[in-house]
């Protein structure tokens, strides 16, 4: 973070061991490397190509040109002075700077230090030996997702040692500047083995790459989840593993559950195409022998000048119109029991939350640039011939029908965060409109709400998710009776879908990004760390007999005096008297 140079580490190590002379530590920056080393917490560089075509590992490691596009493994300048104009590769030190290089923490090593503790060996052991039998949904393992796989996957399941994994990921700007345009890619592991108060804390996170920027990796995510994918694949066949509990060795296999992204992941990860809401549909339907049947048909070239063709397109043959739904076939199908899983990307509530939010929102507070209620959303129906009622009037460029509703001087939301619409949608919004709308659009509104509300806790029964299913499908038809059709985006849509994933995967807070985008949030590097003047408020004990105002930062400078008029002492003196947890012992 500090960018500190290896002979100055040297000195710091030094340093700490004159003054720290019974402590062990290593003498130089290469014996600390030897010993975080041992520790399995080193990752691996991994040179890669910046049109995604491809990574130079394995058998390719030591090309120096890509095999798909031909162009240098390193980074290029142009020389100057030259009156050709030629490029030559970068060095540092003597050596070769690579044009993108691919951060990967080894995923074995760090499953294996979850058994190391004998504390952590017998939290991850609470899937199997804590009970559940009030049929409520509590945990992954009360879901119909995780049971189908115990029983076609006896030798899995035998063994409750054996880790359960989900996979997320997002993009991140690590410059924390919105105004630059950079995106780093985080993988990130969830093990679902431990019990609902570690699981989804950030120290039970394992991170696995870092794809690196400056744009999105797309579709070509699968170029970069190449070696996660190969040692998920030697996880499925065993690996030795110490057990610091039972004291002695096992074999440990894991399995990848599912994936956990934004509804565009859904494409990058799972290669299905989220450009239509009807593919969605047929998503939900398609069976193992259908989703193999049609990728096979689909044949993908990773980088940036990237295609998909079908067998339609190849010979000019009629196929099966849904093999179009495909963009291509993604890496994990490489892992044989992932066509097996029942729920293999789930829809994340969070964003899904967060689009139904503000389209409530902006909608019934008739905001210009947001609203799906406007004057040719109005013009649409009427060329659809359909809801004259909404028809607009000639002359009349107000379309919104329950303006009267709406204070104009405060119509106007600005930057609303998910969890900001996460809890306008569950806890205020009824609260906002019983008395400011119509009771059929205010009542339709806080069933919506409800549905959330619902969907969201953190025990569901089993026996009501039926109900549920209905509940939400009922407020769905409901508001196609109030709200114009183009209110009805796909992500309104997708809310029809997720009750049916709770019933696969179980609660909603082990699959949504919240965890994860806070994870992300919460990064420090050397771009976006603190400065080193803390400038933050000190608090002092108010019975010290120091001042009742905090101190903030240091005086820099020299010292200037002035006297206050009488004006400003009176001001001060009511300052101390409102914001000073000092004065309020007197004041009572």
């Amino acid at each position: 973070m500090c960018s500190v140079s290896d002979k100055a580490m040297t000195m710091i190590l030094d340093l700490l061991r004159d003054a720290f002379e019974q402590a062990k530590l290593p003498k130089t920056v290469y014996e600390a490397k030897k010993t975080i080393r041992k520790l399995g917490i080193e990752y691996a560089k991994i040179d890669a190509r910046p049109n995604d075509c491809m990574l130079y590992r394995g058998d390719d490691a030591n090309l120096t040109r890509c095999k798909k596009c031909g162009c240098s493994r390193w980074k290029q300048k142009t020389k100057k002075g030259s009156i050709l104009r030629l490029n030559v590769p970068v060095k540092r030190n003597g050596k070769l700077i690579a044009a993108k290089t691919l951060r990967y923490f080894p995923l074995i090593p760090r499953m294996q230090r979850l058994f190391m503790c004998s504390k952590t060996s017998s939290d991850m052991l609470w899937h199997k030996q804590a009970s559940n039998n009030d049929g409520f949904l509590r945990h992954p393992r009360d879901a119909e997702a995780w049971k189908k796989f115990d029983a076609k996957y006896t030798n899995f399941s035998a063994d409750p040692r054996n880790v359960r994994l989900a996979l997320a990921s997002d993009g991140f700007n690590p410059f924390g500047n919105m105004s630059t345009k950079y995106s780093i890619w985080p993988v990130i592991l969830i093990p679902y083995n431990l019990p609902p108060w570690i699981c989804m804390k950030q120290t039970s996170f394992i991170l696995s790459t870092l794809i690196p920027g400056p744009k999105i990796p797309g579709n070509n995510i699968d170029v970069y989840l190449q070696p996660l994918i190969d040692e998920l694949k030697q996880l499925w066949d065993g690996v030795e593993t110490y057990d610091a509990k039972e004291g002695n060795t096992f074999k440990m296999y894991a399995a990848l559950m599912w994936t956990i992204s934004d509804f565009p992941g859904l494409g990058n990860l799972f290669g299905w195409n989220t450009h239509s809401g009807s593919n969605v549909e047929i998503r939900q339907r398609l069976s193992e022998t259908d989703v193999l049947r049609q990728q096979s048909n689909v044949h993908f070239s990773f980088g940036k000048s990237s295609s998909v063709t079908s067998k339609k397109r190849r010979n000019g043959q009629d196929t099966d119109e849904d093999d179009s739904h495909w963009k291509k076939k993604s890496v994990f199908f490489d892992l044989l029991y992932w066509k097996d899983q029942m729920l293999r990307h789930n829809l994340d509530v969070m964003h899904i939350e967060k689009n139904v939010c503000d389209n409530v929102v902006f909608t019934i507070l008739n905001d210009s640039s947001k609203s799906m209620d406007n004057l040719k959303a109005r013009r649409d129906l009427q060329c659809m011939g359909i809801r004259p009622e909404l028809w607009p009037e000639e002359g009349d460029s107000y379309s919104s029908n329950v303006a009267c509703c709406v204070d104009l001087r405060q119509r106007k939301l600005y930057g609303l965060k998910s969890h900001d619409c996460h809890i306008l949608m569950e806890q205020l919004l009824p609260i906002l409109v019983t008395f400011s709308l119509p009771s059929p659009v205010s009542n339709v509104i806080a069933n919506l709400s409800s549905f959330f509300r619902e969907l969201c806790g953190k025990a569901i029964n089993l026996m009501q998710l039926a109900e549920l299913q209905n509940h939400v499908v009922q407020i769905l038809c409901q508001m196609e009776i109030i709200f114009p059709p183009s209110f009805f985006t796909i992500m309104v849509h997708l809310t029809m879908h997720l009750v049916d994933e709770v019933t696969l995967g179980g609660l909603v807070h082990y699959r949504w990004m919240y965890p994860i985008e806070r994870y992300l949030d919460n990064i420090e590097t050397r771009i976006n760390r603190p400065g080193r003047v803390d400038d933050g408020p000190v608090d002092v004990p108010h019975n010290s007999g120091e001042s009742i105002f905090p101190a903030i930062g240091k005086a820099l400078g020299a010292v200037s005096h002035f006297e206050l008029t009488p004006m400003e002492k009176h001001q001060a003196h009511r300052h101390v008297l409102v914001n000073c947890d000092a004065v309020v012992p007197f004041l009572e």
